[in-house]
């Protein structure tokens, strides 16, 4: 247990300091856009959630059928957009 307190105190400190961060790079925005940032899905959760490989991944970028938020290099998804797409793409018969 005292393993699992201490990774819970790290996470703490990561999402600290990643707040800070974002309040550095984007000074006008709110508290609560800001927040919303955790919401966000990583490439990786979005490719656990669908039950697809990277490669399928990949490809459904390419094709538009999945619309990433793009920071720095790395992929991130709010719940919503995705849900969106995926309807999108189903009723298109792209997927």
């Amino acid at each position: 247990m005292s393993q699992l307190n201490e990774i819970v105190i790290m996470l703490k400190e990561i999402n600290e300091k990643m707040f800070k961060i974002f309040r550095r790079i984007f000074p006008d925005e709110s508290e609560k856009q800001i927040l919303e940032v955790d919401l966000l899905m990583t490439r990786m959760m979005v490719v656990s959630r669908l039950g697809i490989s990277e490669r399928t991944y990949n490809r459904w970028v390419k094709a538009g059928i999945l619309t990433p938020i793009v920071l720095g290099n790395k992929h991130y998804y709010r719940e919503e957009d995705l849900r969106e797409a995926i309807k999108r793409s189903v009723n298109r018969g792209l997927i």
